[in-house]
């Protein structure tokens, strides 16, 4: 951490303005330029990270393509001592999020009407900012009137770029504005923007993000699944109109909402003031862009030619300071007005996929919402075999009293050193008694038949073979586990030749160093006959 005083890359540093995940933000002295700039610093710890290090090099570098009075300007960038920095433009005033909420109306809409215009911008020249929220606002007093200024491209990325710098298992966007396009980890084009745009709209005017919830499942759950809530249930003194409006820009497809951010801003402005035709709310219908086809942002053609952001007749910004009964900004945050720089909010990680869709069933979401191929696998199981495991994905008793677990994936949670031969398994259930003595079993699930095959052929290869046994469709493979030129227990693996359940592998196991695979082997068949395997 740069102290007050210290020199950076030339820069003289004045204070700290915030910090977060990725880096620090400072306040400090241009060497030459008789100017106050913002300085972002990448942690030193992330610099050996190449794709942490690539993505802030590449917000310098697609911010830096964008001139316009509604996004921050970014000046320079290098590299100083082994950390990444870049100087932006110090803006001097509040962000969206701190501001006393709900927004006034009026207000809120000049908010988005700036960051609408710095959108469209973007996106006429090919960047996506992918993270839009009123954090990301920042509020300026210029010349007595409020200015609005887009901030933190740095998750921005180009409309054509393929290589996409978010690991599998991260996720980027802060989930409270993010597109269900975007967690679904399906394309993207400039509509993304738009509909955390209009979360944002419905966050100024009611103080809650449109699916805000404790439980980030649920935030999920009604980006994807719920209707847009209304404005009037929380503001009944804004027009019904508004309702309409947020329903088109919230809509799950994005061919549904308007064409740019300007359109949906000014339908909006419509919708407040009471004058012109108000917005279709698509039910299913694709609307038409006004671009020509194919879709620039899917083949990487020209950008479409947005209309300019047009004046709204008779209105102007509110003027600063306000006398009018328009509320100043007022941080939420103690200590008073605070200087706020560009990228004070960082990217917010959440543990899981990007690449999603709702319609597949291998990803963290999926696994979150109990919807994945591993829980149906597991509901399966339970439905088979119903005195073996539990209904459901919750630990509880087995057969005669067997502790058993789910477990959605098993690379997470494998307990015993052989179960490493199974850890590709997307599923398992583990039941087990505190009496050594008793027999242990395991219902392992497998993406695929042959996956489950060469798990078990894995496992035949590291023990000794004590002969097989079928029944009906289930084959018994009778096993001596053998590790570090000792016995260590007995084994049985069952397969499965029908199709419902050849992805599936049962493991039986008891004994140990202290008995015999001929004192072992007899009880553990024992068992098997008498439980209830179906």
């Amino acid at each position: 951490m740069l102290a007050t005083g210290d020199v950076f890359a030339g820069y003289a540093i004045e204070r700290q303005l915030g910090r977060g995940g990725m880096g620090s933000v400072y306040l400090a002295r241009h060497p030459r330029l008789p100017r106050q700039t913002a300085l972002k610093l990448l942690n030193p710890e992330l610099f050996a990270d190449n794709e942490i290090r690539a993505r802030f090099e590449r917000e310098a570098d697609l911010a830096a393509r964008l001139e316009h009075p509604n996004i921050v300007t970014v000046y320079d960038r290098g590299i100083d001592d082994g950390r990444l920095w870049i100087s932006m433009q110090f803006v001097d005033g509040v962000d969206a999020a701190t501001i006393a909420h709900p927004v006034p109306a009026e207000r809120a809409l000049h908010i988005i009407e700036g960051t609408a215009a710095a959108l469209d911008h973007a996106h006429r020249n090919g960047v996506l900012h992918r993270d839009v929220k009123p954090a990301n606002i920042l509020l300026a007093d210029a010349d007595g009137r409020e200015r609005v200024l887009l901030t933190d491209f740095g998750i921005a990325r180009p409309r054509d770029d393929v290589h996409h710098l978010t690991r599998t298992g991260s996720f980027t966007a802060t989930l409270a504005y993010a597109a269900p396009e975007q967690l679904t980890g399906a394309h993207l084009d400039h509509r993304a923007d738009q509909y955390a745009l209009a979360c944002t709209l419905y966050a100024l005017l009611t103080g809650v993000a449109p699916f805000e919830a404790a439980n980030p499942v649920q935030v999920i759950q009604g980006h994807l699944q719920s209707p847009p809530p209304s404005l009037r249930a929380r503001r009944p003194d804004l027009p019904a109109a508004m309702d309409a409006v947020l329903a088109r820009a919230l809509a799950k497809r994005a061919t549904d909402r308007f064409d740019s951010c300007t359109e949906f801003a000014a339908a909006a402005r419509r919708a407040l003031s009471g004058t012109g035709a108000q917005p279709t709310v698509f039910a299913g219908a694709r609307s038409v862009p006004r671009y020509p086809q194919p879709d620039p942002y899917g083949d990487g053609g020209p950008a479409p030619r947005f209309a300019a952001p047009q004046p709204n007749p008779g209105y102007a910004p509110p003027p600063m300071p306000r006398s009018s009964g328009y509320r100043a900004p007022v941080p939420r945050r103690k200590g008073g007005r605070v200087a706020v720089a560009v990228l004070l909010t960082f990217t917010l990680t959440i543990g899981g996929a990007v690449t999603w869709v709702w319609q597949d069933e291998s990803t963290w979401i999926s696994d979150t919402l109990e919807r994945s191929r591993a829980h149906k696998d597991l509901a399966a199981m339970s439905q088979a075999f119903p005195q073996m495991v539990p209904t459901g994905f919750a630990d509880g008793p087995g057969f005669e009293g067997r502790e058993c677990s789910a477990y959605a994936n098993t690379k997470i949670r494998n307990e015993l050193l052989w179960e490493l031969t199974f850890q590709q398994a997307d599923a398992k259930w583990s039941c087990g008694s505190l009496d050594s003595a008793d027999t242990d079993y395991f219902f392992y699930a497998f993406a695929t038949a042959a996956g489950a095959v060469e798990a078990v052929n894995r496992f035949r290869g590291e023990t000794g073979d004590q002969g097989n046994a079928s029944t009906g469709s289930r084959t018994d493979h009778h096993r001596e586990q053998v590790y570090n030129g000792g016995y260590s227990g007995s084994a049985v693996v069952s397969t499965f030749s029908d199709s419902a359940r050849e992805r599936w592998v049962l493991v039986f196991q008891r004994g140990s160093a202290f008995t015999t695979v001929e004192a072992d082997m007899p009880v553990l068949l024992a068992d098997i006959a008498r439980f209830p395997l179906g």
